[in-house]
């Protein structure tokens, strides 16, 4: 998968006819993609020649197009600020555009990361940090049919520095505010001082209640690497499909920067959740051969009362290289895993979440591998989980306590989980040296039907127990040293 997006990055992918109706930039508005040159004024003029003519279609042919300047103001740049500031840096906003089309022929754009966060504060008690930004190309607005393509973008975070405690800017690659029908495709985007993609609803930009959420959002072969926050932020978005696309090494790669938590790959946390803040809430999100790997967080979900609808992961894999204590954490009504591997590393599964009630996970046709504690975490009551057909796969090297996987949370209101047709196996390993007899995977609440559970551990060496507690069992079937308890 992941080699598909660069191999896409890496031949042209331009249609003829679209790019001779396109304008072309270098020849319109002035860009200079020679590697050096500064094209932060091109960027801007390109963005207010669109904004008034209401869209249109852009091309930027191959090469480098570099910005040398950065924000130093406000975050948020609300038309009123931009008019009272006519000097200030600003980004590049797209403003109401219905058909816009930005078109890159491996166009590659380098951003100016090369300046220092610092924790000072200024007269009007802001700390400075907080204030300095990377340009933005490409900051989208109320915008509809929109289509992003073919570009390389590098946000420079690897040329900054930040002194301890300066948290995130609003500073993304490519950020969609309250758009309708848009398409991401063919993009590179990496090294980020936030995130690669943000989608947001326009409540920063007007100020004004409920704000719009983004709807109907596709990226397809989009890569999102060493971002030093996140990959995607869908944040205020109904109706998303991601297919074919990676989410990798978040808070990894950026040089002296560091990273801001969480360091996801995906983050679905909306700032809002009620219909006066919101017009609508985030939920109808779909991914699909999609990989997150070596992030801080591969994905997170776990609001519950900010999702509507659903939650779907088809035949997409993860990783966990540096043993991130929270892999993933989901927590929706509604949300399906099917298919696909996912290597925990030393972290969790977390199939609820505190504070949360109402979660109904099912996992389904995949293999999960982990060396920590739980691997499958289920904790929090009020939440149920379903593994159907999955195996998971002990790797611990080590003696480790605690049950592996666990699924204990009652989740209430009449409800059980339920564990059926799965494969577990527990390496001898984890075995402790005492006592003879030590818990292996742990059930509560729940109907297990049909699950294989196996070891290598010799009689002689002790033994592992399967514990069921107020479960209906039925079927279940033991290889090697191992047993059921039930309570």
């Amino acid at each position: 998968m992941a080699g598909s997006a660069a191999t896409a990055l890496t031949h042209s992918r331009v249609n003829a006819v679209t790019v001779e109706s396109a304008i072309n930039v270098v020849e319109r508005f002035g860009f200079s993609p020679d590697g050096s040159s500064d094209n932060y004024r091109a960027f801007r003029q390109l963005a207010a020649f669109a904004t008034e003519r209401g869209g249109g279609r852009f091309f930027f042919p191959k090469g480098v197009y570099r910005v040398a300047k950065y924000r130093t103001t406000k975050t948020y740049q609300r038309p009123a600020f931009q008019a009272a500031h006519p000097t200030d840096i600003t980004n590049a906003v797209y403003s109401n555009c219905n058909g816009l089309e930005l078109i890159g022929d491996r166009a590659s754009i380098k951003l100016n990361g090369g300046f220092h966060r610092s924790s000072a504060r200024q007269a009007d008690g802001i700390v400075s940090g907080l204030l300095a930004a990377t340009f933005m190309p490409f900051a989208l607005r109320r915008c509809t049919d929109v289509l992003i393509s073919g570009f390389d973008i590098d946000g420079g975070v690897r040329d900054m520095t930040r002194d301890a405690g300066v948290t995130e800017a609003h500073a993304y690659l490519i950020s969609l505010d309250a758009c309708r029908r848009a398409i991401l495709r063919d993009l590179s985007l990496h090294h980020s001082q936030t995130d690669a993609i943000l989608l947001s609803d326009d409540t920063l930009l007007t100020g004004l209640l409920p704000g719009r959420a983004c709807r109907d959002i596709r990226l397809e072969r989009v890569r999102c690497e060493s971002n030093a926050r996140g990959g995607l932020a869908p944040l205020q978005v109904l109706g998303l499909t991601c297919v074919d696309c990676s989410f990798n090494g978040s808070g990894r790669g950026t040089g002296a920067y560091g990273h801001h938590a969480p360091g996801f790959g995906v983050d679905v946390e909306p700032d809002h959740r009620s219909p006066k803040d919101v017009d609508v809430k985030t939920g109808n999100l779909h991914f699909e051969n999609c990989e997150f790997r070596d992030n801080f967080s591969a994905f997170l979900a776990a609001y519950i009362r900010s999702f509507q609808g659903s939650l779907t992961l088809i035949n997409c894999n993860s990783s966990n290289r540096y043993n991130a204590p929270n892999h993933m954490i989901i927590c929706w009504p509604g949300a399906v895993v099917d298919g696909g591997t996912h290597d925990l590393g030393a972290g969790t599964f977390w199939t609820s979440w505190s504070g949360q009630r109402g979660g109904d996970l099912v996992l389904r046709h995949s293999r999960f591998y982990g060396s920590g504690h739980f691997g499958i975490f289920h904790a929090h009551p009020g939440n149920a989980v379903r593994l159907e057909n999955v195996t998971i796969t002990g790797t611990q090297d080590k003696p480790t306590f605690g049950a592996f996987p666990a699924i204990e949370a009652d989740p209430g209101a009449g409800r059980r989980n339920v564990i059926q047709g799965c494969r577990i196996f527990l390496p001898r390993s984890r075995k402790q040296p005492r006592p003879a007899t030590e818990m292996g995977a742990a059930f509560n609440h729940a109907t297990c039907e049909g699950n294989l559970f196996k070891t290598d551990l010799k009689p002689s060496e002790g033994e592992f127990l399967v514990m069921y507690y107020d479960c209906a069992v039925a079927g279940d079937q033991f290889q090697g040293s191992i047993a059921a308890h039930r309570s």
